[in-house]
């Protein structure tokens, strides 16, 4: 059953799919499309979950789950992470893009993981740099801690913390 985002449950469980390029607007009212259809009939084991999905910063996939009303199977879930390659593949986009994604002058960039301590070495990012912490596992978190500073996502702190002051 779909529900719109913005009367999802706080509680919501949520997965963050990143688009491997910025979406245009055609393309994120194909996504609303057709995963609003893919929602609408969500199941796990026979029983409809209670869901939504939307989009963010042209980029960004958020999946909600009111798991108060049904929780994801492993077979749900699954059949979720399916519609993102079939809408991928029709979109031509990789919607399991996993780089490092910050704003830049309010546009989303991205960095292979690989480049991370260059980039920072680099300035590219620095502590304060808005990054996208895709691992949010809440409504609440996503509202909260999706958008945070480079700083606070430990993967990137830690190369932060070895950089010398200038």
């Amino acid at each position: 059953m779909y529900q719109d985002f913005d009367k999802m449950p706080i509680q919501s469980r949520v997965w963050i799919y990143q688009a491997n390029r910025k979406l245009s607007a055609k393309e994120e009212n194909m996504t609303s499309y057709f995963l609003k259809n893919a929602v609408e009939n969500w199941a796990a084991h026979g029983s409809p979950l209670l869901g939504s999905a939307s989009v963010f910063e042209n980029r960004f996939v958020v999946v909600a789950l009111d798991e108060n009303q049904k929780q994801a199977s492993g077979c749900s879930i699954d059949s979720s992470t399916h519609w993102f390659k079939e809408l991928g593949s029709e979109l031509g986009v990789d919607f399991f893009d996993r780089s490092i994604a910050y704003l830049e002058d309010n546009e989303v960039k991205t960095i292979p993981i690989f480049k991370v301590k260059s980039a920072v070495e680099n300035e590219l990012i620095s502590a304060g740099t808005t990054v996208f912490n895709n691992n949010v596992p809440t409504l609440q978190e996503f509202k909260t801690n999706w958008k945070t500073t480079a700083e606070k996502l430990p993967f990137i702190a830690k190369h932060i913390q070895k950089v010398p002051a200038a």
